[in-house]
């Protein structure tokens, strides 16, 4: 999706986590925009003969909610609008700094050029530092690159919350989300923009000064020379030869001896002409800076254009997994296998709050009858591993058992052969926490026996969570599922 397309889709994210209450976007506000979300897309699809795409469900879905929101909180509308990118700043600032290097000559004398300290000298040392920076830190490396994002991404986050100090209430908390979630996402795309202007403006100022000796020299008569406390016209030349020879020779014009160096030096010398050095200045920044620079600009443009129109938002997280389960042209079903434990009414509805909670809110629960113990054999009997509505079986166990490899091990190795990679082992607390009831060894006999299983678990290569499924905390088998779930879609 592109940049404008994730603004509102991460609004809208922000606002469904943080508003819980729901004043600023109702159910029914919800359920309507998914549903029209959802007859946009396929009947986009349709038009151009494919499959309806995920994404622009959720594009779609977006862009009708933050309509809502816009006319109901106008001002959390304009502080996000806020923060959209203008793109007359990218011309604004390089014609500025066009003008500046134009006047950039003002400030030393208009009628002498001292060769060791031209104010073109100035830009070219500066660059190459520049240019020194940027090779460390691409030297550097991700880690270099991530600290830029961070200072980046809070510089943002504070900017923001100031500008949006005057929102209170759901839209407040609204905002402050969305914001430290929209700093993390566009962080490469705010370098890679940042990046693009002031490489241009860097080359403007170049040009600008170039351009600006030029004109002043058609109505001054410049005179160059040189002084110095510290050098001799044997080490000037020496500095002046590595800096200007190769413009000198890409013209055609000898450069000067260390002799005729020694007779423009002041104040016993009225120095010579400065045209010469003036070309070979100008062609010296030309190569060293104006050239590099905009291809450093047009770099930066490029990944400009690539994150903008691709903007990164995974689609696998959870919030997005929830809403794309009423998308599906499949039901969802959450397959759910126990192993010699009988569920009982609290846990089956346990269950269900799961399927949903990392499936979506269509998902359907599809519980087996127990396995017995001794009957591990018989486990994946009338099990189609094939089943393309199913998106993840569980092997669900009671944390009251202990793990046996001979009979939970078995009864595991047969599901994983028949379901993997889609399997993880889920253990239910409830029926163990019940027998301990408040006894005060409790907290370290429910960690011993949750080692046993996620060592259980690692022995048989398949990922373990816990849930009490009386009230299952459905945010932390997200967090323990992730990886998983985003591997599968």
């Amino acid at each position: 999706m592109n940049e404008t397309a994730a603004r509102q889709v991460l609004l809208v994210r922000a606002v469904e986590s943080a508003d819980s209450a729901r004043t600023l976007l109702s159910e029914t506000d919800r359920q309507h925009a998914a549903r029209a979300a959802t007859e946009l897309a396929r009947w986009a699809a349709s038009e151009r003969g494919e499959a309806a795409s995920a994404e622009l469900f959720v594009e779609r879905r977006a862009e009708l909610l933050a309509g809502k929101l816009a006319e109901r909180e106008p001002r959390l509308a304009q502080a996000v609008e806020a923060f959209a990118w203008r793109p007359w700043i990218g011309v604004l600032l390089p014609l500025a700094a066009l003008v500046l290097g134009a006047f950039v000559q003002q400030v030393g004398d208009r009628q002498h050029i001292n060769v060791l300290a031209f104010p073109l000298l100035s830009i070219i040392v500066w660059n190459v530092v520049v240019y020194a920076a940027l090779a460390l830190h691409l030297v550097a490396g991700t880690r270099g690159g991530a600290r830029r994002s961070s200072r980046l991404r809070r510089a943002v986050v504070n900017s923001a919350r100031r500008g949006g100090s005057r929102l209170r209430g759901a839209a407040g908390a609204s905002f402050a989300a969305f914001m430290d979630e929209w700093s993390r996402a566009s962080a490469g795309l705010l370098m890679a923009r940042g990046g693009r202007v002031l490489h241009l403006a860097a080359a403007c100022i170049a040009l600008g000064a170039i351009a600006g000796m030029y004109v002043r020299g058609l109505v001054f008569e410049y005179r160059a020379g040189w002084e110095s406390t510290f050098l001799d016209a044997t080490q000037v030349h020496a500095i002046l030869s590595i800096l200007l020879a190769p413009a000198a020779r890409a013209l055609a014009m000898p450069f000067p001896g260390v002799n005729e160096i020694a007779a423009i030096q002041w104040p016993a010398s009225g120095g010579e002409s400065a045209a010469r050095w003036i070309h070979w200045y100008a062609l010296t920044v030309a190569a060293l800076v104006v050239g590099p620079r905009l291809v450093l600009a047009v770099t930066a443009r490029w990944r400009e254009q690539r994150l903008s129109q691709r903007f990164p938002v995974g689609l696998d997280e959870p919030y997005f997994r929830r809403l794309l389960g009423g998308f599906a042209v499949h039901p969802v079903r959450l397959r759910v296998v126990p192993y010699s434990y009988t569920v009982d009414e609290a846990g089956v509805r346990g269950l269900e709050t799961v399927a949903k909670g990392i499936l979506g809110d269509n998902a359907e629960l599809a519980l087996r009858p127990p396995v017995a113990f001794g009957a591990e054999a018989s486990s994946t009997a009338g099990i189609d591993a094939a089943d393309r509505t199913t998106a993840l079986s569980v092997a669900l166990f009671t944390l009251a058992a202990t793990p046996e490899h001979e009979n939970h091990g078995a009864f595991l190795e047969n599901l994983r052969r028949a379901l993997a990679p889609r399997l993880i082992a889920l253990v239910d607390e409830a029926p163990y926490r019940r027998r301990l009831g408040d006894a005060p060894a409790a907290g370290e006999r429910l960690a011993e026996r949750r080692g046993a299983w996620s060592a259980f678990g690692t022995a048989h290569g398949v990922t373990v969570a816990f849930a009490d499924l009386s009230a299952p905390d459905v945010a932390r088998l997200e967090r323990d599922l992730q990886p998983l779930l985003a591997a599968g879609r």
